[in-house]
């Protein structure tokens, strides 16, 4: 007898119904999402080519592997995690760093531009200097905290990824904030 749980997910109709064969169903979530997991992937693999596939990597996952969905759980965190997993798989096949567009810690931090840039010169220059603060932390800290706040995965679910208990995550992510807060401090940032 199965049962039926709650859910507050939009996306249930439309997974229940590709789960029943329906193509043009997952086709709309393929439309939805398509934007969310190139984002996602980009920080793989900012190839145009190996981005394409690796989006359709993790949609042809998710088409095989909608069984295994929970109800119980959004179906955009379940789909984030197969695009993670196409990532990491992606990264090791390349023998290259998930995180290795990260600037070297060793060079100098970008200095401020001219009172005259512009604002797309202005977004390279913080997305530059993010970078090179991000690159100061270890690779298991970046790699916590984009999948907390830049990929917006639940602690469980990250715990789960690393094979840690929850409580252990929770405690690795604060430590992970802490010492990126202090990076941030001895880089002249005070207000968080």
């Amino acid at each position: 007898m199965s049962e039926s749980f709650p859910t507050n997910d939009e996306d249930v109709p439309l997974v229940q119904k590709a789960q029943a064969g329906n193509l043009d169903a997952f086709d709309e979530l393929v439309k939805k999402y398509q934007s969310t997991m190139t984002a996602l992937l980009y920080r793989f693999a900012p190839d145009r080519a190996d981005l394409e596939d690796m989006v359709q990597d993790t949609f042809v996952r998710a088409w095989k592997g909608l069984s295994r969905w929970n109800p119980e759980k959004p179906f955009l965190h379940w789909l984030k995690r197969i695009a993670l997993n196409v990532g990491l798989e992606f990264c090791r096949k390349q023998k290259c760093s998930p995180l290795g567009r990260l600037a070297d810690p060793k060079e100098q931090p970008f200095e401020n531009l001219a009172a005259n840039a512009s604002p797309e010169e202005e977004v390279r220059g913080a997305v530059e200097e993010a970078q090179f603060l991000l690159a100061q932390v270890s690779a298991e800290d970046r790699t916590l905290l984009t999948m907390l706040y830049l990929n917006e995965m639940p602690l469980s679910e990250i715990a789960e990824h690393f094979g840690w208990s929850r409580a252990n995550a929770k405690i690795k992510a604060f430590r992970a904030r802490n010492r990126l807060k202090t990076i941030l401090e001895n880089h002249g940032y005070t207000s968080f």
